[in-house]
């Protein structure tokens, strides 16, 4: 009898489960009984465990939630209520130790999937401390005393005993892995409020491991030291990067973005639950990524899931540009808050009368928010949906704004003005840690110049090394990118540049020279699109903190003075153009891999 190797030339394999599930990255899962921030987690994405936390303001609960993959239901309650504290082991066998009650705490508990007892005393009370292992072999590290501290401690399922120290104090961090293998990224190491840093514990001391791409604080973890996801953090980030026990790769964000939430279960198959929004919140998100088994071995990538009796093929994704909802106000030269994202855009200003509208963005339609306090055009942003940040801009000719203005998710407020007044320059960062890049003081004129922002006021920074405007620009306060531009004799530019947090240093150049166009990501992993080389070009590229690619996809529109951000995932172009329009552009960065049933009949 002939096989179906021999008619068609490649064997159908087995499988029990699909390699790839019908949709990658974050979903929706059962809410928690209760918003809470600020609760440690343990266990797996079907057996999950979130214990403490505050319901806000600054209450420390007993609660225990249980977890099944789909709903949570309540466990058994604590000895001591407590939040921002530390966590490690499973759902049936957790552990939880230090805390703030208020007042810091040293006092561990542990569970058995029913009831928490005391266990042993941390040597060092302290709160806002990270830890992972298991219950009889746990490890407790970080934390604040209330200054960051650099204390590690082992337990061995009744007493803690001093471990190597961080080689950096740090709290508010993320952790993973095991006691002989664990992993510390992310979180506030004086006077860096928002490290990139990341270290490895072999069992006795620390070492350097690659940085996350984006620094932040009230990061959460799980999975191990050469397989961890990281995801959230502080101004209500969502985004996700995996660690392969070297280096960080960007993931698909949170489609919450948070800070100081639960999380459990390993780098493929995550769990994300609670946080601040800046709201408290009661979300749970599920991570999933599955690869392809390399024993794959026909080009169709046709197998028989021998589960469900069926026979799949699996198809990939292209990148492409789609369009979007409209804005209310049609305008250019708006600007959006640069760690904004598809999903939960801002936008504001703009060269349309009043001057000063602000939009949000659900990754379907822009909602009308309150109008920014000072009419301007052409500002720069930083932030995101919820902790904007609108730096100086354009009044009318001749007369820049030094006025900056923070947005809370409902009202603009008056921030600390900026040094030197300008228009069209790169925002960089966040709400409290962000950058204005070069810029233009009048009509023919280019900066160089740099000021950092710190959340009240603004201070040098290094210079640029080309003045220019019409830049852009991504990344944040400590690892900034810049791209693009126009120089003073009207030359267009297309070198990129990186900022360390103090001076700026060539990198590759842009594969089409442009201004006025737009950029998102980080300084290891952007986007940029659209601008004017002249003419309005839609061209996008990619850049991998080296070198720029073109991507095949291409804005539908072409237009300069645009505003967007994004990453090289998900991004979002909206307005701009001459005259200027309404429309909103989609980016979908693709490579999702979906499984399809075969009709063999």
């Amino acid at each position: 009898m002939a096989t179906y190797k021999e008619i068609q030339g490649f064997a159908v394999q087995n499988f029990s489960q699909d390699p790839v599930p019908s949709v990658a990255g974050w979903t929706s899962g059962g809410n928690l009984p209760a918003a809470t921030f600020g609760l440690a987690g343990a266990g797996t994405q079907t057996a999950g465990l979130g214990f403490g936390g505050s319901t806000g303001p600054v209450n420390g609960v007993t609660t225990t939630a249980e977890y099944n993959g789909s709903t949570w239901a309540s466990g058994g309650a604590m000895g001591t209520g407590r939040y921002l504290l530390g966590g490690a082991g499973i759902q049936t066998a957790a552990l939880a130790f230090g805390g703030l009650v208020p007042g810091n705490s040293n006092a561990t508990e542990e569970y058995d999937g029913s009831s928490w007892t005391a266990g042993g005393n941390l040597g060092t009370a302290r709160q806002k401390i990270q830890g992972c292992g298991i219950q009889t072999a746990g490890l407790a590290f970080g934390g604040a005393e209330p200054a960051a501290s650099n204390k590690t401690e082992e337990y061995d399922g009744s007493s803690w005993t001093a471990g190597g120290a961080l080689t950096t104090a740090r709290h508010s961090f993320g952790g993973a892995g095991t006691q002989t293998a664990g992993l510390g990224f992310g979180g506030y190491t004086a006077p860096n409020p928002t490290s990139n840093a990341t270290e490895e514990y072999d069992g006795s001391s620390w070492t350097a491991g690659g940085n996350l791409n984006t620094g932040r604080r009230e990061v959460t973890g799980d999975g191990l030291q050469t397989a961890a996801l990281a995801f959230g953090g502080n101004t209500a980030s969502d985004a996700t990067e995996q660690y392969n026990g070297s280096s960080w790769a960007v993931k698909s964000s949170l489609s919450t973005g948070r800070g100081y939430s639960g999380g459990a279960g390993t780098s493929t198959l995550g769990l994300a639950f609670g946080g601040q929004t800046p709201s408290v919140s009661n979300a749970t998100e599920e991570y999933a990524e599955y690869s392809e088994p390399s024993t794959f071995q026909n080009d169709g990538q046709v197998f028989y899931n021998d589960t469900e009796k069926k026979f799949k093929l699996t198809t990939t994704t292209n990148a492409a540009w789609s369009t979007g909802g409209n804005l209310n106000v049609g305008r250019s030269s708006l600007t959006a808050a640069a760690q904004s994202t598809l999903t939960a855009g801002l936008v504001f200003g703009g060269n349309a009368s009043p001057f000063n509208p602000a939009e949000e963005y659900n990754g379907t339609s822009w909602t009308a928010a309150n109008n920014m306090g000072n009419a301007r055009y052409a500002p720069g942003g930083a932030g995101t949906q919820t902790s904007g940040l609108a730096i100086s801009g354009f009044t009318s000719v001749g007369n820049q704004t030094t006025a900056c203005e923070e947005y809370d998710g409902t009202n603009w407020t008056a921030g600390g003005s900026i040094g030197t007044a300008r228009y069209r320059m790169a925002g960089v960062g966040s709400q409290t840690a962000a950058l204005a890049c070069a810029g233009s003081v009048s009509p023919g004129t280019r900066q160089s110049l740099t000021e950092e922002y710190d959340g009240s006021t603004w201070t040098a920074g290094g210079a640029v090394g080309s003045a220019r405007y019409m830049l852009a620009g991504a990344g944040t306060q400590t690892a900034g990118m810049i791209c693009g531009g126009q120089d003073a004799p009207g030359t267009l530019l297309n070198n990129t540049q990186h900022y360390d947090g103090s001076s700026w240093t060539n990198s590759g150049n842009l594969v089409t020279t442009r201004k006025a166009h737009m950029a998102g990501g980080t300084q290891t992993s952007a986007i940029a699109f659209g601008g004017q080389t002249p003419p309005s070009t839609g061209v996008t590229e990619f850049y991998d903190g080296t070198t720029w690619t073109t991507n095949p996809a291409t804005m539908s529109t072409a237009r300069g003075q645009v505003a967007g951000t994004g990453t090289q995932s998900a991004a979002f172009a909206a307005g701009g153009g001459t005259p200027a329009n309404k429309e909103t552009e989609e980016f979908d960065g693709g490579g999702a891999t979906q499984t399809e049933d075969i009709d063999v009949t």
